[in-house]
């Protein structure tokens, strides 16, 4: 089969398109055909070994895949420990969930890790209540975008988002979000940014931030220690 694998670390120039042999389920796995696999920031970090972990080479990266059973089945969408990158994965049934017909493969990538997260964040960590402040750090990226939208669906009343540049800002604002601040402010001056975020929010403290950055910003973001959730 092909896969992606990377035998050495970098950026984009170590990632090798190899010829592999198929991977063999171990207990209670399955074997499946991909249709599309996830590209993840964390696979960034993989790939440059700067994430939590070290990582070992050889490796195929890749923590999400949309595909269907070898044996013949319905398409479904699934968690990996790695692999994804590739025409073939084993998996744990048990991670793994049917994807509805109308839903196309990349809006199922989409929700499986980054949506549930997003969801939890605001659902299971901070509480959101309809009509409450919402600071979305990062509100492009993918946990980012996808939790402005649905701070907006559950009835938010203020939406603020940070991103890094004025066409990630406009479509955080594109996608829901009422307002939309430079998180550069904080670098030069914490108190900037806080005031930027007060005045996005119309003078007034926010109640929830959804904060992955941390660092010297966090205490200047709310006067008034809203509740706060990371990822």
């Amino acid at each position: 089969m092909r896969a992606v694998q990377i035998t050495r670390f970098g950026g984009p120039e170590v990632l090798d398109v190899v010829d592999l042999p198929e991977p063999t389920p171990g207990e209670g796995q399955q074997l499946f055909d991909v249709s599309t696999a996830g590209v993840n920031y964390a696979d960034t970090h993989q790939i440059e070994n700067s994430y939590l972990a070290a990582q070992q080479l050889p490796l195929v990266p890749g923590a999400e895949f949309v595909g269907t059973p070898a044996g013949g089945g319905p398409r479904v969408v699934g968690l990996l420990d790695g692999g994804g990158y590739a025409e073939k994965v084993v998996a744990h049934p048990r991670l793994t969930w049917q994807v509805p017909d109308g839903v196309p493969d990349e809006q199922a990538l989409a929700v499986v890790l980054q949506g549930t997260t997003a969801w939890h964040l605001l659902r299971t960590s901070a509480h959101l209540a309809a009509g409450e402040t919402v600071v979305v750090i990062a509100g492009a990226g993918g946990v980012g975008s996808l939790a402005v939208q649905l701070a907006r669906r559950w009835g938010a009343g203020r939406v603020i988002a940070t991103a890094s540049s004025p066409e990630k800002r406009a479509l955080t604002e594109e996608l829901g979000a009422d307002a939309s601040v430079d998180p550069a402010l904080a670098d030069d001056d914490p108190k900037a940014f806080t005031a930027a975020l007060r005045e996005a929010n119309g003078g007034r403290p926010v109640d929830v931030v959804l904060e992955m950055t941390g660092g010297n910003v966090s205490p200047a973001r709310c006067p008034r220690w809203p509740r706060s959730a990371g990822w």
